[in-house]
């Protein structure tokens, strides 16, 4: 079984909608109070699945149709799931953790037969740390918008120049425990490639983030802080005037002073590199990784 450990990852989003809300005009999730951005677990978790998926990893939550085009219902999905295996409604549970990643970190609402698991791997909710504007911006594009138009169609959206997110995670030994889940160090190994990698390879016009620096904290015994906000960003001009990664350093000085308070039941801290951000107070107690 692998230990409890704790993530925080901090990656930005340039000239792009990190998450569009559907319920207002899929402007970017935003704090109205403090002009920060917010984007939600699910989105963060879909950069990820989608990564599995590229890797080779079986993964349940997922936009799959049917042979009409038509988007499958999960209960049309575990059904073709049960078919494939030919297992019964008894045997789902364990098939589903041993063979699906996503159900094993995440876990899973299974509508029919009736079935929920509570992921022992939980992404939160993140917000920028810097107050974000929001951009309206219009466009023509390369076609008309129908036969015998003589005008191309306008398109619309909505972006933000630039926004710096911290994403914290969590892996609970003890969740995975309480529910006979065997997740490995391989799986949560798995779980760190598609966190960094899933940002990188689903860039595209409304989704152009990069992950800049992730530290994993793996502990020796069951411990969880609760946040991990070790991790402050310091900046070279006005906040409001940040527009790159190379106007912020991220200092690293609180993670090192938590390791030195907490180090009998920490067993290593893993940070994440990417080769363009700055950081100060990294310490050599650290794996570092670049990327």
């Amino acid at each position: 079984m692998a230990s409890t450990r704790e993530y925080l990852l901090v990656w930005d989003s340039t000239m792009a909608n990190p998450n569009g809300d559907m319920l207002n005009d899929n402007k970017p999730r935003h704090d109205e109070i403090t002009g920060q951005l917010e984007v939600s677990d699910v989105r963060i978790k879909r950069f990820v699945r989608d990564e599995w998926q590229s890797m080779g990893h079986n993964v349940l939550v997922r936009t799959k149709k049917d042979n009409d085009g038509k988007v499958m219902s999960c209960t049309s999905l575990i059904k073709e799931v049960m078919d494939k295996a030919k297992i019964k409604e008894a045997e789902l549970p364990n098939h589903l953790l041993k063979e699906y990643i996503d159900v094993r970190l995440f876990g899973a609402v299974i509508t029919k037969p009736k079935y929920d698991i509570t992921g022992p791997l939980q992404v939160m909710w993140s917000k920028s740390v810097n107050p974000a504007e929001i951009k309206f911006m219009q466009g023509n594009s390369a076609y008309a918008g129908g036969e015998g138009k003589s005008q191309s169609t306008i398109w619309s959206k909505y972006i933000s120049p630039y926004a710096l997110f911290k994403t914290y995670a969590v892996y609970n030994d003890n969740t995975a425990k309480r529910q006979s889940i065997e997740v490995s160090e391989k799986d949560l190994d798995e779980f760190s490639k598609a966190l960094i990698n899933g940002l990188i390879n689903y860039r595209s016009t409304s989704k152009n983030q990069m992950p800049r620096l992730l530290a994993e904290v793996v502990y020796k015994e069951h411990r969880i802080d609760g946040e991990l906000n070790y991790i402050d960003i310091n900046y070279d001009s006005n906040v409001e005037e940040l527009r790159d990664i190379s106007q912020a350093t991220l200092d690293l000085r609180k993670l090192c002073t938590y390791y030195e308070n907490k180090k009998e039941s920490i067993e290593t801290i893993r940070i994440y590199k990417h080769g363009s951000v700055k950081v100060e107070n990294l310490s050599e107690d650290f794996k570092i990784i670049e990327f």
